[in-house]
C-alpha cells in the first residue's frame, strides 16, 4: 500500500502534495481512514489502478493485501476482483514517482509519453523486466536499489539533469 510512503513523504517534504493510487476497495478504505484528513490539502487519494486500461481483474495476494497484481508473479492467489484501471496519462506532473505494482512496471512505463520526473523508484519482478526498465529509463542513472532475489528487487533512478546540476555527470557507458 502507498500509505506508509505517502505519510513518510509528507513528513520528509512539508508542503508537498502526494497522489496515491489504490485499486482495492478494502485497501483504499484503510488509506482513506489513515490519510483522509489530509485529502484535498496535501494529498489526493485515487481508488483505481494505473497501467494497461484493458486489465480489470486483479489477483489478490496470497500472503497479504500488498501482493495484489494483474499478473501471477508468484505471490498471488487464484482469487480475482474487478478494479478500474486508468492509463498513465492521468498521472499529474510530479518530481518523484514511486511505482509498487507487483509486476505491472512495464505496463506503466511503456505507456508513458514522457519521463519528466526527477526521481523514479520502483520494484521489478523479473530479470527481463529489469532490463526493459533500464532501456525505458535511458535518461536516468541508477543510483541505488536492493536485490531481494534472482528476479526481485527495488531500483532508484535520478534523472541525468540532477546529476548534471550537481556536477557529477560521468559517462554512462565506458567502452
Amino acid at each position: 500500500m502507498s500509505e506508509s510512503f505517502a505519510a513518510w513523504a509528507l513528513k520528509r517534504w512539508p508542503g508537498a502534495h502526494v497522489h496515491c493510487y489504490e485499486p482495492l476497495r478494502d485497501n483504499f478504505a484503510l488509506l482513506k481512514k489513515n490519510l483522509g484528513s489530509l485529502e484535498g490539502q496535501s494529498i489526493s487519494l485515487n481508488n483505481f489502478a494505473i497501467g494497461d486500461p484493458s486489465l480489470k481483474n486483479l489477483y489478490l495476494g496470497r500472503n497479504n493485501c500488498g501482493e495484489a497484481s494483474f499478473y501471477d508473479v508468484g505471490e498471488q492467489s487464484e482469487i480475482t476482483v474487478e478494479v478500474e484501471t486508468m492509463a498513465p496519462s492521468v498521472l499529474p506532473k510530479a518530481n518523484i514517482v514511486k511505482i509498487d505494482i507487483e509486476g505491472s512496471e512495464i505496463d506503466i512505463l511503456s505507456r508513458m509519453t514522457s519521463f519528466d520526473f526527477d526521481v523514479i523508484m520502483l520494484e521489478y519482478h523479473s530479470e527481463a523486466n529489469r532490463r526493459k526498465i533500464e532501456e525505458l529509463l535511458r535518461d536516468f542513472f541508477l543510483v541505488g536499489g536492493e536485490i531481494r532475489g534472482l528476479h526481485r528487487g527495488t531500483l532508484k533512478y535520478f534523472h541525468q539533469r540532477l546529476i548534471q546540476a550537481a556536477g557529477l555527470l560521468v559517462p554512462r557507458h565506458v567502452g
